[in-house]
This record gives C-alpha cells, sequence and structure tokens, in this order.
C-alpha cells in the first residue's frame, strides 16, 4: 500500500473516532486528598548556617467524583489536573471507556486547532478546545456514600470529614440530607470539641438529632 494512501487512511480512522458522539453522565467533586508518594529533599548552603536539608512529604491529589448511578469514583490525575481549580461541589461531567479510564471534558487545555491565529487564537486562548476531555485513572469504586444512600452518619464521619477539610456548608449540607445517628450526649459533644470540630457542625447535629 502507497504511503500517501495509508496516511489518508490513517487521516479518516481519526476523523471518524473524533466525529463518534460522545454520551456524557453527570456527577459531583465531593471532595478530595493526597496520595502519599514519599518524601524529597533538599539541601541549601548558607553563610552563617552551613548546609541544612529540608524534607518534605510528596504526593498527587485524589478526587472523589459522586455520581448520579450511585458510586463514587475515586480519581487520580493521569497527565495534568485541570480539576484542582475547581470548587467542591461542581458538577462535573464523565464518562467511562472500555479500558475503565475516568473521561472528563477540559476545555482549559487541548491544542489550538492550525492554523492558530487571530480570531481563532483569540477563542481559544479564553475558552480552550471544547472537544478535548482529560483522562483520570479510576482507582477505587464504591457504593456512594451520599443523599439517597443507606448510610448512617455517625460522630465519627463528621470527624472524618472535618479533617478533610471541607467548608462548614458542605459539612452541613451533608448532615441535612442524610441519616444520622449522632451521640449528642455532653461525652460526646466533648469528644467532637477534643477532634476539633467547629460549632457550626455540632450544632447541625443537634438539629438533625432532634428532627
Amino acid at each position: 500500500m502507497p504511503v500517501n494512501q495509508a496516511i489518508l487512511i490513517f487521516a479518516a480512522a481519526m476523523a471518524a473516532l473524533a466525529a463518534e458522539p460522545k454520551q456524557y453522565k453527570t456527577g459531583k467533586l465531593e471532595r478530595w486528598e493526597i496520595l502519599s508518594t514519599g518524601s524529597e529533599c533538599s539541601t541549601t548552603s548558607g553563610v552563617l548556617s552551613g548546609l541544612s536539608t529540608h524534607c518534605g512529604r510528596t504526593g498527587v491529589r485524589a478526587y472523589h467524583v459522586l455520581t448520579d448511578d450511585g458510586l463514587d469514583y475515586t480519581i487520580q490525575p493521569d497527565t495534568w489536573d485541570p480539576l484542582k481549580a475547581f470548587p467542591l461541589g461542581q458538577e462535573i461531567r464523565y464518562r467511562i471507556d472500555a479500558k475503565g479510564s475516568f473521561w472528563t471534558p477540559d476545555p482549559a487545555h487541548g491544542m489550538c486547532p492550525w492554523p492558530c491565529t487571530g480570531e481563532k487564537r483569540k477563542e481559544f486562548m479564553q475558552s480552550g478546545d471544547p472537544g478535548h476531555e482529560a483522562k483520570y485513572l479510576v482507582n477505587l469504586i464504591e457504593r456512594n456514600k451520599a443523599q439517597g444512600s443507606s448510610q448512617t452518619l455517625t460522630n465519627q464521619d463528621i470527624i472524618e470529614m472535618s479533617k478533610l477539610g471541607l467548608s462548614d456548608a458542605i459539612v452541613i449540607q451533608k448532615i441535612n440530607t442524610s441519616k444520622a445517628a449522632f451521640d449528642v450526649s455532653v461525652a460526646g459533644m466533648k469528644s467532637l470539641k477534643d477532634a476539633g470540630v467547629a460549632d457550626a457542625l455540632v450544632a447541625a447535629m443537634l438539629q438533625r438529632q432532634s428532627q
């Protein structure tokens, strides 16, 4: 087969794949956490202090996307991390391919179509490539623990969510939309305060338990 003909066939196949409609589902960016990958050290030299070494933990973010079909996808960025700028609670459109990879539209990245000049370049710099996707590795799939699930929230759940760094508003929403079995006795509230749980969360627990 001539080289030019092979190139044309390949280009046609790629165009057909690009034109294939993609069906997306929706979910919500619930929370993120750092997956530790080890430690990294650097050594500096000072006139007075001499040599000094500083070490820190390295890691990547893993995100939890709660989906409409009742699953909690823990996803880890594959190449770049556009989700880093997304606020918690952001709606996420996603699809999962036959290999189990998690894909989501990523208009902030991609390549400007050639020739990238004039108005086309200006539009790309503002909105990116709407057809571009970001791929993520699906590390874990488990049953959703959000609204409508059978999970019953306990004091320990509130402590864990508080330690994740979620805002009070998000945790309160979780409290108000979930089944609850809180220990709001004096001993229970003391353990919450000792764990650093905010007063606003304790008040929401008291109110939910009284309903």
